[in-house]
């Protein structure tokens, strides 16, 4: 069992032990690595004032997304102080919400107290009175330049090195964390801060000294060492029963060390003025004269003053320490979440002065704590507005009430257009460009098409491959002990003349192998067809042979379609296999408007059973249709327009799940755009994909996919979590299926690449 811990979502405050396979999949994960990306890469045009990077995120449509969050959260509360913020300012509040949903690690608590939440379900939440320390250590090295630096201090000292288990660099790029084990000798966790900080030269973070502190992941290029024995495996039993006692009683503050104090002000009057540099520095401001700050054009000291106008809260009453909390949380709501704001603004007040000198109050972790209930997505924190004392504080102090203040409408269209769309197609298809020196197929599929057309490309083969390789199965995370098959449904939907036509090439190549199978059997069937004309009605007629043919074009009966799937069968490793059909077709529209009558919504069932290979059956009184049951195996690649998929997928039948079992890719406008000129026939990149096509037609057995179902399973769990939170049923629909797209059109690309 792995001795730290991750948290199920950044937002709240459910954990479980992390694994190394949990561990390497979060710091994989393509949305760990775009996340910081982004974050540095607003962090970077902010600090240039780079225009032409503003304007480019203001295109992104997760930028988008975000600012219309902010303008619709319950009566107003976060939009009116965000929307008084400069344009850099929004986009660095959503470089910190990035932040706040990568995944989060808890490295120096082993495990935390079961406890019954209030929908009575067993849950481990991260609190401090509930923690099991694991004598692992957290520290950060903030505000450096170059952090790698730092590290080459680390090497050179064996003796650090040797307690060293983790060093990556901070998603901001500019900080360095280090976890290492603790020395009970040294003290507690914030004794073993400090003392292994001073030995490299540096201060500790006196912010991280908490226990149930949780580390956002980075990405796998900024771990600069681990040590996976030390990360997953170490436990110090004898620091675990020294100090647990005293952190789950919040004695947290250093035993035989002290903070170094560093005044809190910019990083860039510290470098430009040497009297910062000189001076004697604090941790808690000037309480001369309170930080001028404004709530919707209100100084926000009137209101507080207003708030405790009848009594300020006193060391008599006992309840400083409360109130400095509900101060906090309330102003976190008011301030759009700006918890440095806050922080000063709490500690300015007198009496929090006092019991900041009586007791050396960490005033940071009160806000911390502050920010955490904001933060939860438990219902009573939900569009929360400030307490009811504040809101009548607000209407004393200004004349208005919180809602008159705080209402607006939202400005921002969130309409997925066209070139957010374009835009995304553009972004995977460079992701698969990136692929190519590993998987060379890939090249080869995307001949002579723009990038943005990749993925449609890789969808098609990816379908078209996965049904030559019918004789192979996998075994999922559901259930199991029952082997599954690559199934497919796939939908490539573009305007009318927008490139499409590469499907039929992709279609003319790689189901080569079946369509040549199904020679022999068209032939027998016309050959007996055609004898049957020539039989008169006193003449024996001839028996209809039993043949496979298993490529059928959208105009076929479904009782055609279904006898053939019934006979296409073969004995593979001595077990009676059904092979996969194949319907492939250029024009969607005409696909569902070949049938008659009822005949494509039969055919519509037929699909949604293909997904699982579901039983289905039929008994007709016509003689030519068979009294039977069947398991459904069939693979369908269409590609159609835009009104073509709504006949296909609606308001009407989008609850059978159609929607979920579907694959469908989209296909950008040309723009008027003429595609690269060829002044030279490549016949070897046809070839290539032709002989590939034989290989996988002769693949079978179960495919060894376990580590992969693994990250799946990982993947999927995380994102269930999110649709949790969010309550939302559609995502829970879409993912349960999403993990089975996820294998089956990824698997003949690595049996490819690992042919071998």
């Amino acid at each position: 069992m792995s001795t730290i811990l991750f948290q199920t979502k950044a937002k709240t405050f459910q954990t479980a032990p992390c694994s190394k396979e949990t561990f390497w999949g979060c710091v994989k994960d393509l949305s760990t690595q775009w996340k910081i990306k982004s974050r540095r890469d607003i962090m970077d045009i902010v600090a240039r004032h780079d225009e032409e990077g503003l304007n480019r995120w203001d295109d992104v449509v997760d930028y988008k997304k975000f600012l219309l969050g902010m303008q619709t959260k319950k009566n107003g509360a976060l939009w009116g102080a965000f929307s008084e913020k400069s344009r850099e300012e929004r986009l660095l509040a959503y470089a910190d919400e990035l932040k706040s949903e990568l995944p989060a690690f808890i490295f120096s608590s082993r495990e935390f107290d079961e406890t019954i939440n209030k929908k009575g379900k067993s849950c481990r939440s991260r609190k401090l009175a509930g923690c099991h320390l694991n004598g692992l250590v957290m520290l950060d090295i903030d505000h450096v330049e170059n952090p790698t630096e730092i590290y080459e201090k680390l090497k050179a000292d064996d003796g650090l090195m040797a307690r060293t288990a983790l060093v990556h660099i901070t998603s901001s790029q500019k900080g360095l964390r280090i976890v290492f084990t603790a020395d009970a000798k040294v003290g507690n966790l914030a004794d073993n801060q400090i003392d292994f900080a001073q030995q490299l030269g540096y201060q500790a973070d006196r912010s991280c000294i908490d226990a149930t502190r949780i580390s956002f992941a980075p990405q796998e290029s900024d771990i600069l060492y681990i040590n996976e024995d030390l990360l997953f495996g170490y436990y110090d039993e004898a620091f675990d029963r020294e100090f647990t006692p005293l952190y789950r009683a919040k004695k947290t503050q250093p035993l035989r060390h002290q903070f170094e104090e560093v005044k809190a002000e910019s990083q860039e009057n510290v470098e430009s003025s040497a009297e910062a540099q000189n001076a004697e520095h604090s941790d808690i401001p000037d309480t001369t004269e309170k930080p001028s700050a404004t709530w919707r054009g209100h100084d926000i000291q009137q209101i507080i003053d207003a708030r405790y106008a009848a009594k300020l809260p006193c060391k008599e009453d006992s309840n400083r320490h409360t109130e400095s909390l509900k101060l906090a949380t309330d102003l976190l709501l008011m301030l759009d979440g700006d918890k440095e704001l806050v922080w000063r603004i709490v500690t300015s007040q007198s009496w929090v002065q006092e019991i900041i000198k009586e007791r050396d109050e960490d005033v940071r972790q009160t806000v911390d704590s502050a920010a955490d209930c904001v933060l939860q997505r438990e219902k009573k924190y939900i569009g929360r507005t400030p307490s009811k004392p504040m809101l009548e504080a607000i209407e004393c102090a200004t004349g208005q009430t919180y809602k008159s203040l705080t209402e607006v409408k939202p400005q921002v269209s969130m309409a997925l257009a066209d070139e957010d769309i374009n835009r995304f197609l553009w972004t995977w298809g460079e992701q698969i460009e990136a692929m190519m020196p590993e998987y060379p197929i890939l090249r080869d599929i995307c001949k002579g098409l723009k990038r943005n057309q990749y993925p449609a490309a890789l969808f098609v083969a990816g379908g078209l491959m996965m049904t030559l390789m019918t004789r192979c199965t996998y075994r999922f995370y559901h259930r199991p002990e029952e082997l599954r098959r690559l199934n497919n449904n796939t939908a490539i939907i573009g305007d009318p003349a927008s490139g499409k036509s590469f499907a039929t090439r992709l279609y003319e190549l790689i189901a080569a192998p079946i369509i040549a199978a199904d020679q022999k059997g068209i032939d027998a069937i016309n050959a007996y067809r055609q004898l049957m004309k020539t039989k008169g009605d006193n003449k024996e007629k001839p028996k209809k042979p039993e043949v496979v043919i298993r490529d059928h074009p959208a105009r076929t009966s479904n009782s055609q379609f279904i006898q053939d799937m019934v006979n296409a069968k073969e004995i593979v490793d001595g077990v009676e296999m059904h092979m996969h059909m194949l319907t492939f077709d250029t024009e969607l529209d005409n696909t569902i408007s070949v049938q008659k009558g009822g005949s494509w919504i039969d055919k519509q069932s037929l699909q949604l059973k293909a997904f699982h290979n579901e039983t289905d059956g039929q008994a007709y009184s016509n003689v030519d249709s068979v009294y039977q049951k069947f398991k459904v195996f069939w693979n369908t690649i269409f590609t159609g327009t835009p009104l073509a998929l709504e006949h296909l997928v609606n308001e009407r039948n989008f609850g059978s799940g159609q929607a979920t079992r579907l694959s469908c890719i989209p296909l950008p406008s040309t723009d008027f755009e003429m595609l690269t000129r060829e002044t030279t026939i490549d016949y070897d990149s046809d070839i290539r994909i032709g002989e590939w096509a034989e290989k996988l037609d002769k693949t079978k057995g179960e495919l060894p996919v376990g580590k992969i179902v693994d990250e799946l399973f990982e993947w999927t769990s995380r994102r269930m979590h999110d649709a949790k939170d969010n309550n939302s049923k559609a995502d829970e629909m879409l993912l349960k299926r999403c993990a089975y797209h996820g294998l089956n059109f990824s698997v003949p690309f690595i049996a490819i690449r690992h042919w071998d």
